[in-house]
């Protein structure tokens, strides 16, 4: 066994090969999107993973950047940056980035793990010091891989349950809390949620603090999630809407803002106003919002405090060469419209 802490060298001495060559197979089986960037044979690189293994060698690109050099960039990952709430959240990032001298490489999931891991894959390659990610469903192991490479990660806006990594999120149960009592307190009391069919810890505590909130005040036997089909939307939305009785629905509470705008774009082809008709409170604004003749309820996400704290968490990180298993929860604000009290 060597003692002092084994290098691509030593592999290389040991294997009878490159140590380029060791450098490419190593990369190879190291992917996250686990596709083979480099052609090695196979029985090299076999040889080549079996001496790695025995001397328990484990890569890390970002730990020996961070040994030498910062390349001042940091990766940012996002949901759709076409969203109004993560666009602004972008913009704010850059900012902040930018006071430290740190430029920012962007790039979005669709809530596709496929295309998490492609982006994570991408940016490592380039250099990233650091990782800002909103995370999607399904992509825990690709968390776990970020950490145990030793890759500074603050995740943004979501959490996973993946042991010693930071995280920036929203006070979502107490946010529903809020939009709830904001009806409830409007004089409506048959009040449903819209929702998405997904486990996000965002989504799935909006929809624990719409439930609890309701139990709380009296109105659980008026308790309905409703689930649109993330993967199908439009489809899904316009189903949803055509099958409510809003003769017995006496207000909505929608847990996104583009829900809200397919929502609202529905009770409008039914010919009903909010609030005479139906009560709403959203979450985020929406210029769209502006359109309509009342103005709309929404519970109000601070932007700008996600963008300052997740970077100034991430470049803490790499600035200490680690990880640290931090979160910080936000509270969230509600901006009052005509939409949640009866007319």
């Amino acid at each position: 066994m060597i003692d002092r802490k084994i290098t691509i060298k030593d592999i290389a001495r040991e294997a009878g090969v490159s140590p380029a060559l060791v450098s490419f197979s190593l990369n190879n089986a190291t992917s996250f999107n686990g596709e083979r960037k480099y052609k090695v044979n196979e029985q090299t690189a076999k040889r080549i993973m079996e001496v790695a293994a025995r001397y328990n060698y484990k890569p890390n690109n970002a730990a020996r950047t961070l040994r030498s050099k910062h390349n001042q960039a940091i990766g940012v990952v996002l949901s759709d940056i076409s969203n109004k709430f993560f666009s602004e959240i972008a913009r704010q990032i850059e900012e902040r980035a930018y006071s430290y001298n740190y430029t920012v490489m962007f790039g979005s999931t669709d809530e596709k793990v496929e295309k998490l891991a492609k982006v994570v894959d991408s940016f490592i390659s380039k250099g990233i010091d650091g990782l800002v990610l909103v995370p999607c469903e399904g992509c825990e192991a690709i968390v776990k891989e970020i950490v145990e490479r030793g890759i500074p990660l603050v995740l943004l806006d979501r959490v996973v349950d993946v042991e010693g990594v930071s995280s920036v999120s929203l006070n979502n149960k107490d946010a529903a809390r809020i939009a709830v009592e904001k009806l409830f307190a409007g004089g409506f009391k048959r009040i449903e949620m819209v929702s998405y069919d997904m486990t996000l810890s965002n989504i799935t505590e909006r929809e624990k603090g719409y439930v609890q909130t309701m139990q709380e005040v009296g109105l659980g036997e008026y308790v309905k999630v409703h689930k649109v089909d993330y993967s199908n939307i439009d489809s899904s939305a316009n189903k949803l809407f055509a099958s409510l009785d809003f003769g017995e629905v006496d207000a909505l509470f929608f847990a996104t803002n583009s829900l809200a705008l397919l929502g609202m774009r529905a009770l409008n082809q039914l010919g009903l106003t909010t609030p005479k008709d139906v009560g709403v409170v959203v979450f985020d604004g929406c210029d769209a919002f502006e359109l309509y003749p009342s103005t709309i309820t929404y519970i109000k996400q601070p932007i700008e405090q996600f963008a300052t704290v997740a970077i100034d968490m991430v470049i803490n990180l790499v600035e200490k060469g680690g990880q640290e298993n931090r979160s910080m929860v936000i509270d969230a604000e509600l901006v009052e419209g005509d939409s949640s009290t009866k007319r």
